[in-house]
Parts: structure tokens; C-alpha cells; sequence
């Protein structure tokens, strides 16, 4: 096998792994801890906070160390945790603050693994680079769906058995990593700077080419993303009247999107006016979201988090190729990091609060349509403000 099929066998084992998380987190909040809104979007912001606080450090440390060597330590350490929560669950100790700690500990392990992971992508892609790109991002999106359909088993096995296997399918991903290639670091031994964990913010904000892709990044995190995992489960929950069953469907729905959309652009060969393709996909998905407030029959909601999903994967495949084309080699590691902290921080620290205080508002419904309503007025605003349609 070639070093990128290593490397993608490596990462997919990470996202089936987050995939089963999705379900598992959300199923013990709702369906066994009977939290609500307050506790799920909790349990979510302590997800991302991690990734908010360290992602800037994380790409420091991505650009100074073996990659290689450093994912396969996150990678152990994931899968202790992961054990650790079952250990939990199997003596009766879980809680929401058991709960809160374990997600709080992935979350940080993963403000490593994102920014590594990503800059370690160039050095084993040889060719297109957007194509590599694309089937990465129709690899992620699979494992995470297969990740939340093995959630239907929860309904039958019990919970127990999905922390199992989300423990083994991590421990799987270590001997894939190892025959990865080694990476050197960038520059000489030296100590870390404060400053080198802002010189990808700086990169990316004097970027004409970055900069709104950031913007619009941080609008998918606050406006979709934080709905999303909030949201959604209690929508199964309080509207659908559904279970751990049902709320795993709609999990598995929009990956299902995100991978029929990364065919279409394979089938393409590709995104030529990338800017543009952003801007729609996340029109296409405010709508979606949108569609939602009016209280859709499960099945209709199920077809439209589908094509949720295929916008998403035009805006995520254009938005990487982007960062990974226009990121400083030297400095990879720092602005891909930017590029996870634009979505992933935003998602957890501003997105989740965000869609837990307008559930408490307005309802599962009424969440959904403003979301849906505050992502088109950013998409406006980003077109009339900057020359992000042009990207190519």
C-alpha cells in the first residue's frame, strides 16, 4: 500500500471511532442521564472547548515533531480513555460531570491529532492534491456514518458493547500510522515560542484568499454545526418522540450526503470556482436547516439532512484545498489549525451555547429556522464584503 492509503486508513479509523462517540454521548446524556438542552449543549461545548483553547498549540507542536510518532501517543491515549468511560458505565458511575471530563480529555487529544493529522497530508500525497483531498474527506464522512449506524446496535446490545468497539477501532488506526513515513520537523531545535502559536492566525487574517474562508468556516460552526449536536438529538427526542435507534438514522444521514457529494466532485474531477461553491453550499444548507423549523415528518427530515450533507461536502473539500494550496509549507501545521479552530472552536464555544439557549427559546423547531436565518444573513454579508466568489 502507498503511504496515503496508510494515512487514510489511519484517519478513518479516527473518524469511525468519533462517529460511535456522536451516538454514545448523546445517547447517555438524553436517553440514560434524561438531561436536556442545558446538559447536551454543556457536554458539547466541553467537546470543543478543548480545540478552542489548544488547536494554536497543537499546529506549534505539529510543525516542530515527528507527526508520526505523536499520533500514535494521541491514538493510545484516546482509546485509554475510551476504556476508562466503559469501565465507568460498566460499574454504574456514569454522571454528567463523568460525562463532561471524558468529552473534555477527547477534546483535547484531538486539538493534537487534527492539526498533525492534517499537515502530515502533504507529505504523502503525490498528484492531486484536491482529489486526495476529496476521498479523504469521502472516507471521513463513511466512518463517521458507519460510526453512527453501528448506534442502531445500542438499541439491542446495549451501550456497553459501542464503547467496546469504539476502544478497539482506535487501537486499530496504530499500525497504520506506523507505516507512515517519519516526519522532520521545521527549522532547528528550539524552544517554543507565545508567539508562533499566532502566526497562523496572522498568516490566515493577511490572507485575501484565507481570510473569508475563515469567516465562513466560523458562521458553519456557530450557525450549523452547534445545531447539529445540539439540537438535532432533542429534536428525535421531544419532537420525533424517537430513541437511540432514530436519533442514530439522522447522525448517519448527513455523512450519507457528504459522501455522495464527494463523488460528485470526484466525478467532476474537481471544484473549478471554489469561492462560489462555498457561498451556494452554505445557502443550500441554510435551507435545509431552515426546512426543519417546519416540522417535517422523520423521513422528510432524514431526505433533507441528506442533502445537507452534500452541500457540506462542496463547502469542506473547496475550504481544505484552499487552506492546504495557499498554507506557507513552514508553517502548515499553524494554519490548518486556524482552519479547525474556525470551525471546530466556534462550533463548541460560541455554536452549542448558542443553539442550547435558542432551543430554550423558541423549541427544537424555532432553533432550527433561526440558525438557518442568521447563516444567510452572514452569507450575505461575506459576498457584498469580500472577493471570496472569485476564488478559484
Amino acid at each position: 500500500m502507498s503511504p496515503y492509503a496508510w494515512y487514510a486508513t489511519a484517519a478513518g479509523t479516527w473518524f469511525l471511532a468519533f462517529g460511535l462517540q456522536s451516538v454514545i454521548v448523546s445517547t447517555i446524556i438524553a436517553m440514560r442521564l434524561h438531561g436536556d438542552s442545558g446538559a447536551m449543549s454543556l457536554a458539547q461545548m466541553a467537546q470543543q472547548l478543548p480545540g478552542f483553547g489548544l488547536i494554536l498549540l497543537g499546529g506549534a507542536v505539529a510543525d516542530r515533531v515527528d507527526r508520526r510518532a505523536l499520533l500514535v501517543g494521541l491514538y493510545l491515549g484516546a482509546a485509554a480513555l475510551v476504556i476508562a468511560l466503559g469501565l465507568g458505565a460498566e460499574l454504574e458511575w456514569l454522571s454528567l460531570p463523568v460525562v463532561i471530563g471524558f468529552v473534555l480529555a477527547m477534546g483535547t487529544l484531538s486539538a493534537f491529532v487534527m492539526p498533525s493529522r492534517d499537515a502530515l497530508l502533504s507529505d504523502v500525497v503525490a498528484g492531486n492534491l484536491m482529489r486526495a483531498i476529496t476521498v479523504l474527506t469521502l472516507i471521513q464522512f463513511a466512518m463517521q456514518a458507519v460510526g453512527s449506524g453501528l448506534g442502531v446496535a445500542g438499541r439491542y446490545l446495549g451501550l456497553l458493547p459501542l464503547i467496546a468497539l469504539q476502544a478497539g477501532v482506535l487501537l486499530i488506526g496504530v499500525p497504520a500510522l506506523l507505516r507512515l513515513p517519519r516526519s522532520a520537523p521545521s527549522g532547528a531545535p528550539r524552544a517554543l515560542r507565545f508567539g508562533e502559536l499566532l502566526d497562523g492566525v496572522r498568516e490566515v487574517a493577511r490572507s485575501p484568499v484565507l481570510g473569508p474562508i475563515s469567516l465562513l468556516s466560523l458562521a458553519l460552526g456557530m450557525f450549523f454545526i452547534g445545531p447539529f449536536q445540539v439540537v438535532f438529538p432533542l429534536l428525535v427526542r421531544d419532537f420525533y418522540h424517537g430513541d437511540v435507534a432514530d436519533l442514530s438514522l439522522l447522525y448517519t444521514a448527513f455523512p450519507l450526503g457528504t459522501i455522495t457529494g464527494s463523488a460528485l466532485i470526484l466525478a467532476r474531477g474537481g471544484v473549478r470556482r471554489k469561492g462560489a461553491a462555498q457561498l451556494l453550499s452554505l445557502g443550500g444548507g441554510a435551507i435545509c436547516i431552515g426546512s426543519l423549523g417546519f416540522g417535517l415528518p422523520f423521513w422528510a427530515a432524514l431526505v433533507v439532512t441528506v442533502l445537507f450533507g452534500v452541500g457540506g461536502a462542496f463547502f469542506m473539500n473547496a475550504g481544505r484545498t484552499l487552506f492546504q494550496e495557499h498554507a506557507n509549507p513552514a508553517s502548515r501545521g499553524r494554519v490548518l489549525s486556524v482552519y479547525t479552530l474556525t470551525i471546530m472552536g466556534a462550533s463548541g464555544v460560541i455554536g452549542a451555547p448558542l443553539a442550547g439557549w435558542l432551543h430554550a427559546e423558541l423549541g427544537p423547531l424555532g432553533a432550527c429556522s433561526a440558525a438557518a436565518g442568521l447563516m444567510l444573513v452572514t452569507i450575505l454579508t461575506v459576498t457584498v464584503t469580500t472577493d471570496i466568489r472569485k476564488l478559484v
